[in-house]
Formats: structure tokens, sequence, C-alpha cells
């Protein structure tokens, strides 16, 4: 009960987003802070086929825009809260991450700002997150149960999750379409029924969007980030440092990426792989948030994936969704 009773203060922060006591002293060292940004420049490959392969697979693994719908991100500031080490270390944790969101075009919350991506850091990863899912479920709801188990049970020094909303591509909510059946035909909320206006006539509780466009190039709907949380077990984490262990947090704090049994090479997400040589985000992490934060958002997953697979390749080139 001893080990519970020290990771509860953190799992009741990252409940809440407020303030808990420290609950671990990090076992990674804490350096010196940084006097600039510092990024691992990745070496050309031999030809051009062989880098669009490179990258093609790096954007792969990072599980960024690997599926049909527009990746979500950050639309408002982003702002990181770190728990569970001295002040000071946390410090040197935030200083980083927002670094590496400002060198990457993320807009960032002032300094006291009301946190959206809360960093833990715990000498128990898998009770904090037994502890989460049995006080506070509805956290994790949102996940696939395949994903909630491999937070649950998986044995890793960084887990995460995010939790995202659904907008029109104004930046319009989605809204619950039995709300939007003014002028619609009636509906046994099984059947769909002729809505006029570009109103919803779905109905039975249906998440839709409502949206008059001339575009077909565009999505009705994006995706949004609105928390991100992030949970390191610093005695899984012992023989990195500090300042390696925040720069992977960022990255994933800042894309939705999703986590793979496969290495992931010329990254920072690497940093935990057999034989991995960078402590810094490489020029490709950098290329795939810049790009993440500058393409159009209401695009399908595909078009978007494409995008980010184009800057890696040609990092000067302008973004050109029709190339």
């Amino acid at each position: 009960m001893k080990r519970i009773k020290e990771i509860l203060p953190a799992a009741i922060w990252i409940l809440a987003m407020g303030q808990a006591p420290a609950i671990a002293q990090a076992a990674a060292s804490a350096p010196e802070p940084r006097r600039q940004t510092e990024i691992h420049v990745i070496g050309p490959s031999s030809s051009p086929a062989e880098l669009r392969k490179q990258a093609n697979d790096f954007v792969r693994r990072t599980g960024v825009a690997n599926g049909s719908d527009p990746v979500a991100r950050w639309i408002e500031p982003v702002c990181p809260k770190v728990v569970g080490i001295k002040p000071e270390h946390a410090q040197i944790v935030e200083t980083r991450m927002r670094e590496i969101a400002q060198l990457s075009g993320i807009k960032l919350g002032k300094p006291d700002c009301q946190g959206n991506i809360a960093v833990t850091f715990t000498t128990d990863a898998r009770g904090l997150m037994r502890q989460i899912h049995k006080k506070a479920p509805s956290r994790l709801a949102e996940l696939a149960p395949a994903r909630r188990e491999r937070l649950l049970t998986d044995n890793v020094p960084i887990r995460w999750w995010y939790n995202n909303r659904t907008q029109g591509a104004d930046g319009m909510r989605v809204a619950n379409s039995d709300s939007l059946l003014v002028s619609a035909d009636s509906t046994d909320g099984r059947t769909f029924s002729a809505g006029t206006g570009g109103e919803s006539a779905i109905g039975n509780g249906t998440q839709t969007v409502q949206a008059y466009r001339s575009s077909i190039i565009g999505t009705l709907a994006i995706r949004a980030l609105f928390k991100a949380t992030i949970v390191i077990d610093v005695n899984l984490a012992q023989g990195r440092s500090l300042d390696a262990v925040a720069a992977y947090a960022a990255m994933v704090a800042f894309a939705e990426t999703t986590p793979t049994d496969q290495p992931v090479p010329n990254s920072i997400l690497g940093l935990f792989d057999a034989g991995n040589v960078y402590s810094d985000p490489t020029d490709w992490d950098i290329a795939l948030l810049r790009t993440l934060y500058s393409m159009p958002h209401d695009r399908a997953g595909w078009k978007q994936r494409r995008m980010l697979v184009g800057a890696i390749v040609n990092p000067s080139e302008r973004l050109n969704e029709e190339e």
C-alpha cells in the first residue's frame, strides 16, 4: 500500500490538471539548462528514391496521419506542466518542451497558463495507470480497448494518450444531431429523412457537422487535441538525460503519435531503441512538427501524410498539396 499512496497524488493531478506534491525524485541526471536549442541533422541518403522511402517509413512509424481522417493537432496554445520531480528539474523539462514548440511554430501559452499537457514522473507507471483507470475511467474511455490495455500493462519508459474533439473546419464544434432536426422531416431515430438547408436529419445522437462548402478538396471537419497525458517511469528511463526525455515528451505531446514495437530511426522517438544515437530532436522531427502545424488542417489523412513526407524529402520546398 505504501507505493500506491506515493503515486496517488500524481494520479489526482493528472485527473484534475492541477497541482500536487512531488511523488518521486527523477533517476535521470538533470543537466544544466541549454543556451540554445539543439537539433541533430540527418545526413542525406545516397539517392532521392532511397530518401523518400526512408521518409515514408519514418512518418509511418510515428503513427502520424496513418489513417484517412485528418490528423489531430493543437488549436489552442500548448501549456506543459510537469510534476513528480524537483521543481528545478521540472522547470528544465517545461523549458525544453517550450523550446521545441517555439522552434516548430506551435502556439505557446503564457508561463502562468492552465496546463493542457500533463507530464508526470513516477517510480511505478503501471501502478499509476491502474489508479487512474480505477478512480477516473472516463479519462481513458475514448481509447480503443487494445490501446487502453497497452497503457495499463506495458512495461515501457514512457506512455501517453490524448483527448481530442472533432469540430467544423471553420472552428465550430460538432453538434449532437438530435439538436439539429429543426426544419427536417420527422424521423424515428433509426432512419434517414430529408433535411433541408444543410441541416442534419440523422438523429439518434449522431455527431454531425453542418457546413456549406464549394471546395471538393477540404474535409468538413477537423480533429483538435485539447489534452495530452504523458507518464514517465523514472526507473525504466535511467541512463537517458532529463533533456533527452523532455525532447521525447515534447514530440509525443505535440504530434498525435502512436506507440510502435518497431524501431523509429532518425528520430528522438528512437531514444529507448537499441543502438539509438539521438538525444535531441532530429531535423526530421522538427520538419514533421513544422509541417504538421503549417499544412492545411481540413484535409484527408493520406493527403496530409504526403505533405509530411514531402517536407522531409525537401525541407525548402513550399507546401503544395497538389503535388
